[in-house]
């Protein structure tokens, strides 16, 4: 299986073809699928599989041609709904590729972006209130992008921020309130209408 990855990884995702690139992060969600069943304590060949997989996939997030784009931002939603448990290791890769993601010149990017955001949070959330993920570990992250100038990644924010407010056990978000207040304050006062809504 490993062997199979890597040769996906390597002479797909990273072709000069744009064809093969597509092919390949659609090839390594369906591989994806087909680890789901893993248990959490198999061998750890499996596991590094599954982070392979998502490595590679994130890769191609970043790939120049917007249909590359387009096509790992779907396997990225696929991966992370069939192992929830990778987007909670690895939460702030994935916020960051989310962050770029949803800022994207390509409206069908953005489309793919805006379900990844939908699911990522839904796991996010989950695992908060299970208490295998804290609060504590990303909410602080989130007060950095507060003051960011990227009207994306302000709105990212904030509809975190908002998820995490309405929707976890208790209030953990407002213990850290004092780290983001004055940047949702000067939010308030944003010329960009969706901003301030």
């Amino acid at each position: 299986v490993r062997a199979i990855l890597l040769l996906l990884s390597d002479d797909y995702v990273r072709s000069t073809s744009e064809d093969a690139r597509k092919g390949g992060v659609v090839a390594l969600a369906a591989c994806g699928i087909g680890l789901k069943k893993a248990k959490e304590n198999s061998h750890p060949k499996v596991l590094e599989c599954r982070d392979l997989i998502l490595a590679s996939v994130v890769h191609a997030c970043q790939d120049h041609s917007q249909r590359v784009r387009y096509y790992a931002t779907e396997s990225l939603f696929n991966v992370v709904k069939v192992i929830p448990t990778l987007a909670v290791q690895h939460f702030f890769i994935l916020f960051e590729i989310l962050r770029s993601l949803y800022a994207d010149v390509e409206v069908d990017v953005r489309s793919g972006a805006e379900l990844l955001d939908k699911k990522l949070k839904e796991v996010i959330v989950g695992a908060i209130n299970s208490g295998s993920f804290s609060a504590d570990s990303c909410v602080p992250i989130f007060a950095r992008f507060v003051y960011m100038r990227n009207k994306a990644t302000k709105r990212l924010t904030l509809t975190w921020l908002q998820e995490m407010n309405e929707k976890l056990i208790g209030t953990p978000v407002l213990e850290f309130l004092h780290l983001f207040l004055s940047g949702i304050f000067a939010m308030i006062a944003d010329p960009n209408i969706s901003i301030r809504q």
